[in-house]
């Protein structure tokens, strides 16, 4: 990001970007305040889900008539709109779920990468068995619950089960829905999950999978570049096959749009066009992030042999992940998921218990 900011100022002399990195739970608790206050960042990015959330805040201001210049995205982007409809944020980089699993630790066990969710549970109870997290995974809602809510919203993708009627009411408490709710509970009863599984995140569950501790786990597509670095062992293979679905997950990833109320709107719209355009993308994703437009992938770097894995994620995005349409109720959603997790883990909840909690907890108002 930094080299490709300074290739923009380079670029554009008259435009200096100023970088603040903050946290995803920061930022949401910030944005709106900020917005209200007239202090809104020109640019800022979003997590996907969150997008409609932010949205509903007074977060955003509408792209400008420019941005509709640009129609080679990968996937639509009609979902990233407010509630009069118009569009407010564009794709930065794609990704979607994957299972990870150490081919040591499984080798040891005497096992394979799994290909269903019941096998996962097998495998995950042998390596427990053997000294070792089975299956990685979190409940803490720290940082807005990213871990169970990523792999929950592909689990939902990949058995067709809608999360949230027409009108943004959360409805997905039934049989479908339910597998993912009986899956954390076998891996409970197989005392697969870690010992500290209801204060683990995103974080600290991928650093387990980098330093050997932990067998398996589902994440994003955007640390498979980082592990191969951090842990040869660590390999990724399509999500485990659902009892009643497939393999296909959901296309997430990270945004970029103008802050309410920006005076700079137009150098907004240049710097956020450059940052999504061929050559800031073939630069991002010499780190593995899948650019998300057509032009991007006409760059020589992708020609190449470096380019073979951030292809190879790009190919697994396109062919095993689905957009989706979101309501505003994400975070309620997120902290639904982490609750009932916790629940299930100290309270002995039932898989039906765990989905039925989460729908309660983001109807909430």
């Amino acid at each position: 990001m930094k080299e490709n900011i300074a290739n923009f100022e380079a670029a554009n002399p008259d435009i200096k970007i100023n970088l603040s990195v903050v946290s995803l739970g920061d930022m949401l608790n910030r944005l709106p305040q900020s917005a209200a206050a007239g202090q809104a960042p020109d640019v800022f990015k979003m997590f996907t889900p969150l997008v409609p959330q932010m949205a509903s805040a007074g977060v955003y201001s509408p792209l400008p008539d420019a941005a509709s210049g640009v129609t080679d995205w990968l996937r639509p982007t009609d979902t990233f709109a407010g509630p009069d409809g118009k569009q407010v944020a564009v794709p930065y980089e794609y990704r979607t779920c994957a299972l990870y699993y150490n081919e040591k630790i499984l080798s040891q066990i005497g096992a394979t990468a799994p290909t269903t969710y019941e096998e996962v549970v097998d495998v995950a109870q042998k390596a427990a068995a053997a000294g070792f997290t089975g299956f990685g995974t979190g409940f803490s809602d720290t940082d807005n619950s990213a871990i169970i809510s990523t792999f929950f919203n592909c689990f939902m993708s990949q058995v067709d089960q809608d999360i949230w009627t027409e009108d943004g009411q959360a409805d997905f408490a039934t049989e479908k829905a339910e597998e993912f709710g009986n899956f954390l509970a076998e891996l409970r009863d197989a005392k697969a999950l870690g010992s500290n599984v209801v204060s683990d995140t995103y974080g600290t569950v991928a650093d387990g999978m980098a330093s050997g501790t932990v067998a398996m786990s589902v994440l994003g597509t955007e640390r498979i570049v980082s592990f191969a670095s951090q842990n040869p062992d660590v390999k990724w293979t399509s999500l485990p096959k659902a009892s009643t679905g497939d393999t296909t997950g959901t296309t997430i990833g990270w945004t970029l749009g103008i802050g309410s109320g920006s005076k700079n709107t137009e150098a907004a719209w240049k710097f956020i066009e450059y940052m999504t355009g061929p050559e800031a993308g073939a630069k991002m994703a010499t780190g593995g992030e899948v650019p998300t437009r057509a032009a991007t992938y006409e760059q020589p770097f992708f020609s190449t042999p470096e380019a073979k894995t951030v292809n190879d994620i790009a190919a697994y995005v396109k062919s095993n992940s689905e957009p989706r349409t979101y309501a505003d109720n994400w975070t309620s959603l997120a902290t639904g998921l982490s609750q009932a997790g916790q629940r299930l883990t100290l309270n002995n909840l039932s898989g039906s218990e765990f989905i039925r909690s989460a729908q309660d907890a983001a109807n909430k108002k």
